[in-house]
């Protein structure tokens, strides 16, 4: 949701002077694809209408300040060098240098602002908070100190290095081609350096609903990135880097016989062959019109993360994970789909709902998590853009 009047209105009381311009930037659903965007595999994802929106105001002094509701100011000055640090953290200031510090390698202008931001992404959403707030920097600066029009894969690529070097979260480019693109997308990664991104339609009657189940990804990076590397493990034994470029039959052929490899390395490769398969079934369905083709690649999607890839709970903690809200919320699906989106282990699953069923669903989340755990949204184009 854009938030531009309250923005406008708050940004004097905390920044002392008027704005300038504004902007928003959205966030992303993944629709199908989990944890294949790392081994340079196939992805369905799209914005969200949850996001950022910022006010803002040039200045000349190279100085960033940055104020979001909720969190703790963020200030620093570009002339004293955007070099990663420990101080910074896991923070907004990390991100923004990050951005910043790579558009200023990759040959852009750099310079400072005063923005003010409010969000409607609640939290633990997954719609990837992070990737939002990387693109929305990216649009501010380059619409500030450059032409506006930055390629929206330069963009993400700029967002990512951000949270890989600057964040240290060891993501793929799937959240980043979500929130800079916009709209429904089909992403393949064969070559990363320049994936092949195609707009796809939308015309099927089903909502979108997000929920969050609880828990913190805090001190879970580890979970995170032990699923890329068991991934990666299983492409080493075929003397290989990533997994898309290991053959399926080959590895089915050799499975029962593979050493030096865990046996949730070989789930884990299982997962993201057949979730290839899905997303590609996922895609033609929605070309094609094929609703049941579309919820059946979905449905198997999920089942497959909980039982192969084994992202749906921290390991031993039932209470409060995504597996136990999708088994929860199950009976009031109906014939939609239900399943764990994004990183996974804590945090927010999502439901693809007819329209009769979107109610039921939605009162018995409330009853199990409360009303600000749970949102009906829409998928959102355009990507991050000035409003005013």
């Amino acid at each position: 949701m854009i938030l531009l009047d309250s923005v406008w209105e708050n940004f004097p009381k905390n920044c002392f002077e008027d704005p300038e311009r504004a902007y928003f930037a959205h966030g992303r659903l993944e629709i199908v694809g989990n944890h294949t965007d790392h081994n340079h595999g196939v992805c369905l994802v799209s914005g969200v209408d949850m996001g950022t929106t910022a006010a803002v105001r040039k200045r000349d002094d190279g100085v960033v300040s940055i104020v979001s509701k909720g969190y703790a100011p963020a200030e620093f000055n570009i002339n004293d060098g955007l070099g990663v640090t420990e101080e910074d953290g896991h923070s907004p200031l990390s991100l923004t240098k990050g951005v910043m510090a790579r558009m200023q390698e990759l040959g852009f202008k750099v310079g400072g602002f005063d923005a003010y931001m409010e969000s409607d992404i609640f939290p633990g959403a997954g719609v990837s908070s992070s990737a939002c707030f990387e693109s929305l920097i990216a649009k501010i600066v380059d619409d500030l100190y450059n032409d506006g029009n930055m390629d929206p894969i330069v963009m993400a690529k700029i967002s990512q290095y951000s949270e890989n070097v600057y964040f240290k979260k060891p993501s793929g480019l799937l959240d980043q081609i979500g929130a800079c693109f916009g709209g429904l997308v089909y992403v393949d990664f064969n070559d990363p350096s320049n994936p092949e991104v195609e707009p796809l339609p939308w015309s099927f009657p089903l909502h979108a609903v997000l929920l969050n189940s609880g828990g913190s990804h805090a001190s879970l990076t580890g979970l995170y990135a032990a699923i890329p590397s068991d991934m990666k493990s299983i492409a080493a034994y075929f003397g290989k880097e990533y997994l898309r470029d290991v053959d399926p039959k080959e590895f089915f052929a050799q499975i029962g016989q593979m050493s030096g490899v865990s046996e949730l390395a070989k789930l884990r490769a299982t997962h993201y062959f057949g979730e290839n398969e899905r997303v590609v079934q996922a895609k033609n369905a929605l070309k094609n019109g094929q609703l049941d083709s579309f919820l059946d690649a979905l449905r198997e999607s999920g089942r497959s993360s909980s039982t192969l890839l084994q992202n749906t709970m921290v390991p031993g903690r039932y209470y409060g994970s995504p597996q136990e809200a999708i088994d929860r919320l199950k009976p009031f699906v109906g014939q939609g789909a239900i399943r764990v989106m994004g990183g996974g282990f804590a945090g927010s699953i999502i439901a693809f709902l007819f329209p009769r069923d979107v109610k039921p669903f939605i009162e018995a989340a409330k009853g199990y998590y409360g009303a600000g755990a749970i949102r009906d949204v829409n998928m959102e184009e355009g990507g991050p853009r000035r409003i005013r």
